[in-house]
């Protein structure tokens, strides 16, 4: 924001140097990007009253002036078509230097001489304008300096105001904040105005149908105005502002939005259709063309302001060119409202439309400044274009926003900042910024002003005291109590042991976003109970609505894209959370479980001793049980029949006998659902049982006895699997057995009808002993026993 230090001095008329004021704001949070010297250097610039204009004798848009400077007549050669007898102009006499740097000396201009140079706003640095000279009140003394004759020698700070602070988007709100840190006393400009004429009751008709959207909305009835240019004190402060005079109508509009804070619109009353202004939502489609000429089509998301036809302004964002105050204005219908913040911004982005009113709309205002806003303006109307004001004010706020009321702690504000600053202290700290403070109990009872939104918690507070204090002013101290040594959780280092493994063994990670697609449950065929999603209030995208239940949606995506920009041997994996709600719509906050997803497409790494060939079931299965033994997990596998997965190439993924995932190729149709051709070997587990119930960390000590092996060749019934197998070995061989892998599977002639051939490799082991020869035998002897008995498993000879 762009603060007029000449301005800001009405309302706390500090007496420190603008460097310093600088650096205070600085240190106080409100950062001071540059300090920019208006008017300055001025001193040979004088206002001269043009006595005579004469064509130039060389022809051309030259003309000869003859300009009273308060002595002598100048002749000065001048360019400018608005340039006429009997105007006060700013005149730069010889030796003037102006901003660009330029130094006036007197020259010849086609043969006649110029004893100076007659000015614009832009030459003298203060305004855009270059299109002619600048033309000054006619009250003013021939001959005098103009820095003298004119409020233009002005300092401005260009402050970075954060989103959290809209009060400071104004002079007052800047005042506020300048008058706490230098100790000045806080003066704003009285609103006195003198009402006449009908009420406004009886002349326009105001509705609000969303007070969601628009939680106040108040206006005035003026008549009788004289539109025109406004006053040149005005007209200074609003380019110093950065913003450009228009009529004084608008212009009075723009500066109690930059005094206060709060935006306001004008409308001209005789072109308003019905004499009614309705605040609703916009129907789908609807046209209006805005301020700046640009025919917008708006949509049920946007809020307008409408007579009895039309739109007539985009609420907060930009008013129409059919309802706009220009010459012929005599009757003026003046709104002072607060929008919902969210509502302005949508809109805002939505148009790529953005103005000074929905810069601040958008950082969200306080409803309590409107009504102080629309009679500043009034009583500026009343003043400068001879309004007169209609009895009584249209206020509609039904929800009042009340004043916030905070306790505060000085011990524990002290403890926080490491200071010793008294409750007193502190109490007359927080009155600075307007606050009413009590001291009782040993407590401070603060409430809070409505505009100061960012204030929720006795912490806020707890800055706010800092700041005003001065941050430079607390001691740097060393942290006291005891010091613990920080360290990763049970669970995190079991998901970095997971990333570990899988990025050790080519996978890539994948971070995909937790919002999906409804239509994603339809295509992965998902039972009722992963389809009890939560759904976003305000999705990115209908594709993104909802929150994910599973992971598979977003590796599928991750395979499908890759596959289009033609990678075609991808490993991946994710850990990721889901949502999972107990009913469907979800009533209470789902839970959120932590889980494990992989996918292979494509041949196997190429590598030294190794064949590329097609990726299998068995690759994805061997990655899985890999990965959950490097957390400790002993897993099986058992029949499963999920939808989404092909029916005779999936299996359920236990940890303890316990079903906590799914593995296998994806079924065809739900591959084509994300436009994938080909096998997609994906697996999804649920790690959470596991991450609840992690064990503390028990020492054991590297083994000292040899290992024994022995390989087992079986002939196994086709309908037992080979999990059950596995089961049966572990259990048999108790402790005893280390490790039962299964190395080979085979089906051919050499095979009985309805039998397949696995071999196993089992690993026998005793932490106290070396296993004999003898014990092996009897543990191999008992496994080969009870697999004929319990599945029918013979051995092959």
């Amino acid at each position: 924001m762009l603060v007029s230090c000449r301005w800001l001095k009405d309302y706390a008329d500090y007496t420190i140097s603008e460097a310093e004021l600088a650096d205070r704001l600085t240190m106080a949070g409100a950062s001071v990007e540059t300090i920019t010297e208006i008017g300055r250097g001025l001193e040979r610039v004088v206002i001269g009253r043009v006595v005579e204009v004469a064509p130039h004798p060389g022809g051309g848009t030259l003309q000869v002036c003859q300009v009273d400077c308060g002595g002598e007549l100048l002749s000065i050669v001048c360019g400018a078509p608005n340039v006429a007898a009997d105007e006060r102009v700013p005149v730069a006499l010889p030796g003037a230097k102006l901003p660009s740097g330029q130094v006036i000396d007197e020259i010849h201009l086609q043969g006649v001489l110029s004893q100076g140079m007659i000015c614009s706003e832009a030459e003298l640095g203060l305004g855009d304008d270059a299109g002619g000279i600048m033309v000054l009140p006619s009250h003013l003394p021939v001959g005098e300096p103009l820095t003298k004759a004119l409020p233009i020698e002005d300092v401005v700070l260009d402050v970075e105001v954060y989103p959290n602070r809209p009060d400071l988007l104004s002079m007052v709100g800047m005042a506020r904040e300048v008058a706490a840190l230098t100790d000045v006393p806080l003066q704003l400009p009285d609103t006195k105005i003198v009402e006449a004429g009908p009420p406004i009751e009886g002349q326009v008709d105001i509705q609000v149908e969303d007070c969601d959207l628009c939680p106040r909305y108040t206006a005035r009835f003026l008549t009788d105005c004289r539109v025109g240019p406004s006053p040149l004190w005005m007209q200074r402060r609003l380019i110093a502002a950065g913003m450009r005079p228009i009529n004084n109508i608008v212009d009075i509009t723009n500066y109690v939005m930059l005094e206060s804070g709060q935006p306001l619109h004008a409308f001209d009353y005789d072109k308003l259709i019905d004499r009614r202004l309705v605040i609703r939502r916009a129907k789908e489609g609807e046209r209006i063309t805005t301020l700046d000429d640009v025919d917008r089509e708006l949509t049920r998301d946007d809020l307008v302001i409408a007579d009895g036809q039309r739109p007539v302004c985009i609420a907060g964002v930009m008013g129409s060119a059919h309802s706009e105050v220009d010459e012929g204005t005599t009757t003026v219908l003046l709104e002072s409202a607060n929008f919902n913040p969210v509502s302005i911004r949508r809109t805002s982005q939505r148009l790529g439309l953005r103005s000074e009113a929905s810069s601040r709309f958008e950082k969200g205002l306080d409803p309590n400044g409107t009504l102080w806003a629309i009679n500043r303006a009034a009583q500026l109307m009343q003043e400068l274009a001879g309004a007169q004001v209609a009895p009584g004010v249209v206020d509609i706020y039904p929800k009042v926003r009340l004043p916030l009321a905070i306790q505060l702690c000085p011990k524990r504000t002290n403890d926080i900042l490491g200071t010793s600053i008294e409750p007193g202290e502190m109490a007359r700290l927080l009155e600075k910024l307007t606050m009413e403070v009590q001291l009782a109990g040993g407590q401070l009872h603060v409430t809070v002003p409505t505009f100061r939104g960012d204030i929720q918690r006795p912490i806020d507070l707890v800055e706010e005291v800092a700041r005003l204090y001065g941050y430079d002013k607390i001691e740097p101290t060393l942290p006291q109590g005891r010091l613990t040594r920080g360290e990763d959780t049970p669970g995190w280092r079991t998901l970095e042991l997971l990333r570990d493994y899988l990025v050790g063994r080519g996978f890539l990670e994948a971070l995909t976003l937790s919002f999906t697609s409804p239509d994603s449950f339809q295509a992965l065929g998902l039972e009722e109970e992963g389809r009890r999603a939560l759904t976003l209030r305000n999705p990115l995208t209908v594709e993104q609505s909802k929150m994910r239940t599973t992971l598979l949606p977003g590796l599928l995506g991750v395979v499908a894209h890759n596959l289009k920009h033609d990678v075609e041997d991808l490993a991946i994996f994710e850990l990721g959370s889901v949502f999972l709600a107990e009913e469907n719509p979800p009533k209470e906050l789902p839970r959120e479980e932590t889980c494990l997803g992989i996918a292979m497409v494509g041949r196997t790494w190429e590598g030294w001793g190794t064949v590329q060939r097609e990726v299998d079931f068995f690759d994805l299965k061997g990655v899985v049980e890999g990965a959950l033994a490097k957390v400790d997990a002993a897993c099986s596998f058992a029949p499963s029949s999920h939808p989404a997965f092909h029916p005779g190439r999936q299996a359920q993924v236990q940890i303890d006998g316990q079903p906590v995932g799914v593995m296998g190729e994806i079924h065809p149709q739900t591959a084509r659902a994300w436009d994938i051709d080909g096998r997609v070997y994906i697996c999804e587990i649920n790690l959470q049982s596991l991450l609840d119930r992690l064990p503390t960390k028990r020492y054991r000590a590297l083994p000292r006895y040899p290992m024994v092996k022995r390989d087992l060749a079986l002939l196994v019934p086709e309908d037992v699997s080979a999990g059950k197998i596995t089961e049966l070995l572990r259990e048999v061989g108790g402790e005893l057995v280390r490790e039962a892998a299964l190395f080979d599977y085979y089906k051919g002639p050499q095979i009985p009808e309805g039998f397949k051939s696995l071999a196993y490799t089992v690993t026998f082991q005793a932490e106290d002993r070396t296993l004999t020869d003898s014990e092996v035998g009897q543990l191999v002897a008992a496994m080969e026993r009870e697999l004929k008995e319990r599945l029918g498993v013979t051995i092959r000879r």
